[in-house]
């Protein structure tokens, strides 16, 4: 073969990164018991971060496809965990919030994250951090801007 041996880079570094990231918080989530797949785990994150938005802001916010984001949304609610109230302005969309029966579980993924979190960054010290923080969101910023949404997807 003429070609010369591929460059791995930045890009195929954070896919590999961003697939050990996810194995990772999937041992966690099961060491600390939430009782909750990845994915509604994941839901019931981002509704604590982003309460009493629609169901379709939540499915953008996690680039997942709304009717991946139902199959979540019916089993956390079905839990007690959340629940949906129509949105006053548009009686067809949906609003999620989270219900108190949340909160021992939001702890324990917390714990997990952020076991995750300190064992990724273990090596990288001080200012690092924040640099690698403002880098990543720059390239994600850089990737929002080449959809025609503006939503990367």
């Amino acid at each position: 073969m003429t070609l010369p041996p591929p460059n791995i880079g930045v890009t195929m570094l954070i896919v590999d990164l961003a697939r050990m990231l996810r194995r990772q918080f999937e041992a966690a989530l099961a060491d600390v018991e939430t009782g909750l797949t990845v994915g509604e785990a994941r839901t019931l994150f981002y509704v604590w971060r982003m309460p009493g938005n629609r169901q379709a802001v939540l499915a953008d916010a996690m680039y997942v496809e709304p009717m991946t984001l139902v199959g979540y949304l019916d089993s956390l609610e079905k839990s007690g965990l959340i629940r949906r109230q129509p949105d006053p302005s548009d009686k067809r969309a949906k609003l999620v919030q989270l219900t108190e029966d949340a909160d021992p579980l939001l702890e324990r993924i917390s714990v997990a994250l952020e076991g995750v979190r300190a064992r990724a960054l273990e090596g990288v010290m001080g200012d690092d951090r924040k640099v690698l923080e403002t880098l990543l969101q720059n390239m994600k910023d850089s990737l929002l801007l080449l959809s025609p949404n503006g939503k990367g997807k």
